[in-house]
């Protein structure tokens, strides 16, 4: 019963019943039952949203730019940001015309920016282990990091605006708000929806590679 009405609200929220059906199989039974469990009422529980309310830019004091995806140069040796990441900075610019507040970004973000001239980005990277390999930087890890940049450099985030993949939008709120963070998402800029089949990271080459990722990741925020 629980999981017939799981499977109701994500087909609303994602607005595509065969998707919803697909995220559900593919999380499996256990999985299915600690996101209902983290959710409590399915019916409601703000943890499966998808379709988060905008605040005006008024609102906003910082801003905020999750990356999704990046791409390999042509010969597969460093990583470039890709065309989603370029439409997240297209959407931040559009933001930042009308209104300039403290920018902090996942690199790839910041990079496409910084060439545009954008000055004073924060920008978020990866760190690097003690054997020289590149620690994946997660969603909390970029507000966690994020967060500490920002106070290094006097910055108060205040209310925070953030830019993202419209797919991972909620969950960055919700991964915001964990790290003590009060995040909107800003009204009037288009969040880029499509994925890049040449991603480096597979799951964002996709929407139903992503969505299963996606609810799997909300485990761990009810």
């Amino acid at each position: 019963m629980q999981t017939t009405r799981l499977r109701h609200r994500l087909e609303r929220e994602l607005g595509d019943a065969a998707l919803a059906e697909h995220a559900i199989a593919r999380l499996g039974d256990e999985i299915v039952e600690r996101l209902l469990t983290a959710a409590g009422d399915p019916e409601t529980s703000p943890l499966l949203t998808y379709r988060p309310e905008p605040h005006a830019a008024e609102v906003i004091d910082s801003l905020w730019i999750l990356a999704f995806g990046n791409r390999r140069d042509s010969a597969g040796e460093t990583l470039t940001p890709g065309p989603v990441n370029t439409a997240l900075a297209d959407a931040a610019a559009a933001f930042l015309a009308a209104r300039r507040v403290p920018v902090i970004a996942q690199w790839e973000v910041a990079d496409v920016l910084d060439a545009r001239g954008v000055g004073g980005v924060i920008s978020v990277g990866p760190d690097t282990g003690d054997d020289g390999t590149t620690i994946y930087l997660s969603t909390a890890g970029v507000f966690e990091k994020g967060r500490r940049l920002a106070a290094e450099a006097g910055i108060d985030p205040g209310r925070v605006g953030v830019v993202a993949h419209a797919d991972h939008a909620a969950r960055c709120l919700l991964t915001a708000a964990a790290a003590g963070l009060d995040a909107v998402i800003p009204a009037g800029i288009a969040l880029p929806a499509d994925y890049d089949a040449e991603s480096d990271q597979p799951w964002t080459r996709a929407r139903d590679a992503f969505i299963p990722v996606d609810l799997m990741a909300r485990t761990h925020l009810g």
